[in-house]
């Protein structure tokens, strides 16, 4: 066969000329489509450019003291009793500290208020007189006009005062919020003043804007950045003016702001980048006194097992207290990135120009220069968007790029190597003619044609549909033909997971494994019908049930109510008690192995594949599996009994109250050490909404030892139902 190449003619490229302006015209409109792929591209450029840019330092007037590892390995599981963070104060006061910023909110508790530590406090932050502290909004409707909400007069007093017009903020409306939570009376009095902390992520989840201004219950409210640069400034709230839908004037300077209120937060870098002095070291005399003179000292929680992480364009892990201390020295600076009103025309005229210089030459280039072309192209857009940012401007060149993108494809297909017209090969003849071939995979060593899928059979089961994939196999919906049921069926490819030498002695474990959980007959479990093999493929025939797991039930925004929590746990808790005395243990207890039928039924999964060891295997130095609801033991690889399946247990009953996981950690290593070693916060300082008779039942679940956990599944289930009792009983914690 032989190739020839396309000859251009004028014709020929006035027609490329004009595919190249309707691509234009695509881009150009779907510029004005704010889709959530486009904006979160927009996202990911923007953190690279601020990568490229790199570190920069930080003004030497903010510092942080951090309540870490060490401080708290050496005080105690915190939170600490609040005569400690008084102690700190009276200390940074004495330093010569120019503004304590302290992130910590101290809500009521009865422990705190009969020991008398929250006057202590109190008294602390009043005789300091330049603590700021935070509170927090639940974000969502704000009540209905006639609802009036119950709000502190110190917390009333912080919101903003000056307006250039108030009327504005129909047609650029902040964040509204329905509910807030403040420290206790006694000690937010005590305050300078008080801001919110509540952060918004991007739908990538990276937390990249500041919400300066948070409306609630007819008034808006700072956030705790504006007030401690506005306090480092000694401004009033006379000094600070809201210019709705555009910016905050704090004295002479003015913070940009989008049409909600909304600033880019100007980071310095990653971790630390501002500089850290431990809690424990300046209590013990380590840290010298004049460290602190004049400065802004921020005080909040770094230690491994804390939740206030935040995911930024420089971290994954970025610590709550630094992102405040990095938005404020960047407000001390005058530093800011902001969208100008006139940047958005810019941009359309980037496409515009970006479509007619590529529409234009790059048909007349050869395909290697084509390819340079839009790669010099490309890459001067990334220069001007970095120069834009050191001057503090956004400018997004997602759809410049993704022009560039698409204006070369169209040119390398419509000038493509053409082959020329030839008789047609025997192997032509042969692909033409033949039929259509299914490539064999390997089971056991021998070629062996895929089974299953929608139309097929797996032994006798009729399959219907796919539900689902993963690492292990396939779940098919099927048909049971000889009494007519229908099925759930999970197949598993040992050939695909495992080496050949280790596949024999795994199989027999998991027959053996199955054979046991299939005399499971519990309400609770989902019972399994059949096991088997049909032409290398294992399989598990299971019940069938409609319903959905637990796991669309652990984030913040989609919780249970408690009361629900506490039923459903204490079933899981009763099925596991039935499997562990029939000598089956679980040890893979997660959300998404717990369903809720659409009859409100709870239904355990998985019985009988557990024990196969997908969560030691390796792909690409990932581990497989759940390890995040594993017990101390299950990581450690020791004998398991049915305490193993309750630590699990717990760690889902953690998670569906809180909407956090118990143990975090960015690696497995990480995560082993949490789970060995760390206790996790309290399940109620997590959630206000869960009462502390809750945190006894998890904090015996949560046992590092075995010993100290509940030890049967009907003990743990006992429990949770007396505190559903005692819920009843005090409708009010309900």
């Amino acid at each position: 066969m032989t190739v020839g190449l396309r000859n251009p003619t004028k014709k020929a490229r006035g027609m490329d000329f004009v595919l190249g302006l309707g691509l234009t015209l695509l881009v150009a409109i779907l510029f004005f489509f704010p889709l959530k792929f486009f904006e979160v591209a927009q996202f990911k450029l923007y953190d690279l450019g601020l990568q490229i840019r790199g570190a920069i330092p930080v003004p030497k007037e903010v510092i942080i003291v951090a309540i870490d590892d060490a401080s708290v390995s050496t005080l105690g599981r915190w939170p600490w009793p609040r005569k400690k963070i008084a102690e700190l104060i009276d200390y940074l006061s004495q330093a010569g500290a120019k503004i304590i910023a302290v992130d910590l909110t101290f809500l009521p508790t009865e422990s705190e208020r009969l020991s008398g530590n929250d006057r202590v406090l109190a008294e602390s932050i009043q005789r300091a007189g330049n603590v700021i502290l935070p509170f927090y909004f639940t974000l969502g409707e704000s009540k209905k006009e006639g609802e009036k909400a119950e709000i502190l007069p110190q917390v009333s007093s912080a919101a903003f005062l000056l307006f250039d017009d108030p009327r504005k903020f129909s047609d650029f409306p902040p964040p509204s919020a329905e509910k807030i939570f403040a420290s206790v009376p006694e000690i937010s009095k005590a305050a300078r003043a008080l801001g919110h902390i509540n952060v918004l992520p991007d739908p990538d989840g990276k937390v990249r804007w500041e919400p300066l201004i948070i409306h609630y219950d007819g008034q808006y409210y700072p956030s705790f950045s504006v007030q401690i640069a506005a306090s480092a400034m000694g401004l009033t709230r006379g000094d600070v003016r809201v210019n709705v839908g555009r910016s905050i004037r704090l004295g002479k300077m003015n913070i940009p702001a989008n049409p909600q209120g909304k600033l880019l937060i100007r980071y310095y870098g990653g971790n630390q980048s501002v500089p850290y002095r431990s809690f424990i070291e300046i209590l013990s005399g380590k840290i010298p006194v004049d460290t602190f003179r004049g400065k802004i000292v921020f005080v909040g929680v770094t230690a491994a097992g804390a939740n206030d992480f935040l995911s930024t364009p420089f971290s994954n892990r970025l610590p709550g207290v630094e992102k405040h201390a990095q938005t404020v020295a960047a407000f001390l600076q005058g530093r800011f990135i902001s969208r100008p009103s006139w940047v958005s025309f810019f941009e359309f005229g980037l496409i515009l120009l970006t479509g007619l210089l590529m529409s234009f030459f790059l048909p007349r280039m050869r395909p290697a220069f084509q390819l340079i072309f839009c790669l010099a192209f490309s890459l001067a857009m990334g220069g001007l968007m970095i120069g834009a940012l050191s001057q503090g401007v956004w400018v997004k060149i997602f759809f410049p790029c993704l022009l560039v993108i698409l204006q070369y494809i169209l040119a390398t297909a419509r000038h493509a190597p053409m082959p020329e017209k030839e008789g047609p090969t025997e192997a032509a003849v042969g692909a033409v003619m033949g039929t259509e071939r299914q490539e064999p995979t390997l089971s056991e060593g021998k070629p062996q044609m895929e089974v299953g899928g929608p139309g097929g059979k797996i032994d006798r089961y009729e399959i219907l549909s796919e539900l689902g994939r993963g690492a292990m196999g396939v779940v098919y919906k099927g048909k049971d033909p000889v009494i007519d049921r229908p099925v759930a069926i999970k197949t598993i490819r040992f050939d695909r997971l495992y080496e050949e030498h280790e596949i024999q002695g795994l199989k027999e474990r998991f027959f053996t494994e199955a054979q046991a959980a299939g005399r499971l007959s519990h309400p609770n479990i989902v019972t399994i019908f059949d096991v088997g093999e049909d032409r290398g493929l294992s399989y598990i025939t299971m019940e069938y049930v409609e319903g959905e797991v637990l796991s669309r039930y652990i984030v913040r925004e989609h919780l249970l109510p408690v009361e629900e929590v506490l039923e459903i746990i204490a079933r899981v808790a009763e099925a596991l008690d039935f499997a562990h005395q029939h000598k089956v243990i679980h040890r893979d207890i997660k959300p998404a192995n717990i369903m809720r039928t659409s009859e409100g039924q709870i239904k355990v999964m998985d019985f009988g594949i557990a024990k196969i060891p997908s969560s030691t295997l390796t792909q690409a130095g990932s581990v497989l599996g759940t390890p995040s609801y594993m017990s101390p033991e299950q990581i450690r690889g020791e004998d398991l009994d049915g305490r193993s399946d309750l630590f699990s247990l717990g760690c889902v009953l953690y998670e569906l109250l809180t909407g956090v996981k118990p143990f975090r950690g960015a690696t497995l290593a990480a995560l082993s050490y949490q789970i060995n070693h760390v206790n996790p916060l309290s399940a109620s300082q997590q959630n206000p909404q869960v009462p502390p008779a809750c945190d006894e039942v998890l904090n015996r679940a949560l046992a590092k030892n075995p010993t100290g956990r509940y030890v049967r599944g009907k003990e743990m289930a006992r429990a949770l139902r007396e505190v559903f009792q005692g819920l009843k009983k005090n409708p009010q914690n309900l």
